[in-house]
């Protein structure tokens, strides 16, 4: 009988992103990254244990796509 040798995919929680670290990424703040949470405007957020904000890799990318513009009258728009 053959064996499988396929590796398990990570946990969600494996992959989970801290503020600190998605703010690096994106060169803002942590204090920013509150502010689009309180506001909505921000990628999508997990709050794990009642404090703990972490970010889904995946969420992050469905964010930073929708933020992609082709001119600067797109952002007076949106």
């Amino acid at each position: 009988m053959p064996t499988s040798t396929t590796l398990p995919a990570p946990s969600v929680l494996a992959t989970l992103i801290t503020p600190t670290a998605l703010a690096e990424a994106l060169g803002t703040t942590e204090r920013t990254l509150s502010e689009w949470r309180i506001r909505g405007t921000g990628p999508a957020f997990i709050r794990a244990g009642g404090r703990a904000v972490r970010y889904r890799p995946e969420s992050v990318d469905e964010w930073l796509l929708a933020q992609e513009r082709r001119s600067t009258a797109e952002e007076l728009s949106a």
